[in-house]
């Protein structure tokens, strides 16, 4: 067997993680010239991002966001311009649907996401109680489908859907502070969210059932782990 065939499997399984043709993919910006960017996409050519496919001034080893596609002359191109390629209806997706969110846009209102791949939604800056930036993908769920298809996403299931996620949240973080932990169903929104990542509704949910399981007790000034 040659080194070349016995490399082959190998190159099978990196062009598999090679973004493609019709994908959305994060690539960082390899140089910047007069007619526009060079991304690099893991191809030996680096991928053409046209000025006129950006959105704003880029900068060499900045990540983007970008669709990759095909130009008049059938070459590969990059656009920053999402939601002129994508399907900003839900099409076959529910309400309540978990989905993979990919972060390309930070707006006033909050932040847009790729949703699997193929179309885009909304993250209300108000609804959201984790770090996020261009670039962050994450789990998400199809909050609300509007009557025009449009969708509005957020990072956390409704009602008690996932609720042991939220459970497993206030254990770890009693647990890394000894058991005991100064927040109550009645504190802030700002000071629940900072501890432990979620709504105070989803909070007060998963407290109730912690509380209801018996694993802690409710004290005046906060809560402790019942040993």
């Amino acid at each position: 067997m040659t080194v070349l065939q016995a490399l082959q499997p190998l190159k099978i399984w990196y062009d598999a993680l090679m973004p493609q043709i019709g994908e959305v993919a994060l690539l960082p910006v390899a140089s910047l010239e007069s007619i526009g960017a060079f991304l690099d996409w893991g191809q030996p050519k680096e991928l053409f991002l046209p000025f006129g496919e950006q959105t704003k001034a880029l900068r060499v080893g900045e990540k983007v966001v970008v669709f990759i596609y095909l130009d008049n002359l059938q070459r590969p191109c990059a656009s920053m311009k999402i939601e002129k390629h994508l399907s900003q209806s839900a099409q076959s997706l529910k309400e309540g649907q978990a989905v993979e969110l990919l972060i390309f846009q930070e707006t006033d209102l909050g932040f847009k996401a790729v949703i699997n791949g193929k179309s885009v939604g909304m993250l209300y800056r108000n609804e959201i109680f984790q770090p996020l930036s261009i670039g962050s993908a994450s789990v998400g769920y199809v909050k609300t489908i509007r009557p025009d298809g449009k969708m509005d996403l957020s990072l956390q299931p409704s009602g008690y859907g996932g609720i042991d996620v939220f459970i497993e949240k206030i254990i770890d973080a009693l647990e890394q502070n000894g058991g005991y932990l100064e927040v109550t169903d009645q504190s802030s929104p700002e000071l629940i969210s900072r501890l432990f990542g979620m709504s105070k509704k989803k909070y007060k949910m998963a407290l109730g059932t912690l509380y209801k399981q018996q694993r802690v007790v409710l004290e005046t000034k906060g809560i402790r782990l019942r040993k």
